[in-house]
């Protein structure tokens, strides 16, 4: 017979960003293995955790420092929460005191999901409507562009090396600007 897995889970959305604190925590809960990632959880594809999914079996228990290391839409949590209970995987959640095998902690992750996900919207629609704010003001979003219309001498100097065979790449380091702002007036 099989045994039982306890398997943890670490995630931080950049690549500057430390795993030691959510990896420490997993191994004092005693996981037997550990899969941990730098990725942020908008992206689909979060090879770590997919591999975990596919290693979950019938009585293993899945941990995770904070149940937002595992996912941020609500959407995507529920989808992993119905993978775990059709699986018969306990999943608990160190931070956030949620262990599926207690009485009352699936109503309180639902609750803290939604709340979770609540939150995110608002978050959202504040940015929006910042934006919209910035942009009625006349603010001008974005990067700006390579080089101002005014200063043609620059726009000159960049059709001449391109005349001379020069590649976008050597005319963007002698004037200064990425490659695409080169393309873009090469293409002109």
């Amino acid at each position: 017979m099989n045994k039982n897995m306890k398997y943890g889970y670490a995630r931080v959305s950049l690549p500057s960003q430390c795993l030691d604190l959510q990896i420490d925590r997993l191994e004092k809960e005693g996981c037997d293995a550990i899969f941990s990632e730098k990725i942020s959880s908008r992206k689909k594809d979060r090879p770590e955790l997919k591999s975990l999914l596919v290693k979950l079996n019938e009585g293993d228990t899945l941990v995770c420092y904070k149940l937002d290391r595992l996912g941020r839409s609500l959407r995507e949590l529920l989808n992993l929460m119905t993978t775990f209970e059709e699986k018969k995987v306990r999943f608990i959640s160190l931070s956030d005191g949620i262990d599926t095998a207690k009485s009352g902690s699936k109503l309180l992750l639902n609750i803290m999901m939604c709340i979770a996900d609540f939150e995110r919207e608002l978050i959202r629609e504040r940015t929006i409507a910042g934006l919209n704010a910035a942009k009625n003001r006349g603010v001008k979003l974005g990067r700006p562009i390579g080089v101002l219309p005014e200063n043609k001498s620059k726009i000159q100097r960049i059709k001449q090396l391109a005349k001379t065979g020069a590649t976008p790449t050597q005319i963007a380091k002698q004037v200064s600007l990425s490659r695409p702002t080169i393309y873009k007036y090469m293409q002109r």
